[in-house]
């Protein structure tokens, strides 16, 4: 009986594993975060003063690819801008000119897919 145990506890394990790779694997083919600036070499940030030049970044380490990144206001709002062209190994960066106070959501999509978001404050 504690073998049997052992063997379910053992495939439950694998199959959670099983799952959670491929979810790991595509979020590591890209980098992506906010920061107060729009040079490369602005690091990231989850806070920025209002009147800060504001970036969303994104890089792909495993190819070339067109993805999409959105910003979430705290209105609710929701703006897009789609079709960024992507390079691998290139760091892009998509200018965020808001400047109301408070949580904002930026995700970053590959085919359809969510591969990554950041949350920021803009702060007064």
């Amino acid at each position: 009986m504690k073998g049997l145990k052992t063997l379910a506890a053992l495939v439950l394990v694998t199959g959670l594993l099983a799952v959670a790779l491929p979810a790991g694997a595509s979020a590591a083919a890209y980098k992506h975060y906010v920061g107060c600036g729009v040079s490369k070499n602005a690091k990231p940030a989850h806070s920025c003063p209002k009147k800060a030049k504001k970036g969303a970044f994104f890089k792909s380490l495993n190819g070339d690819v067109a993805y999409t990144v959105c910003v979430k206001f705290p209105s609710g709002k929701n703006l897009c801008a789609q079709s960024q062209e992507a390079e691998q190994g290139t760091l892009y960066v998509n200018k965020i000119t808001s400047t109301i106070v408070g949580r904002h959501v930026v995700s970053w999509y590959v085919k359809g897919q969510k591969v990554g978001s950041w949350s920021f404050k803009v702060t007064g």
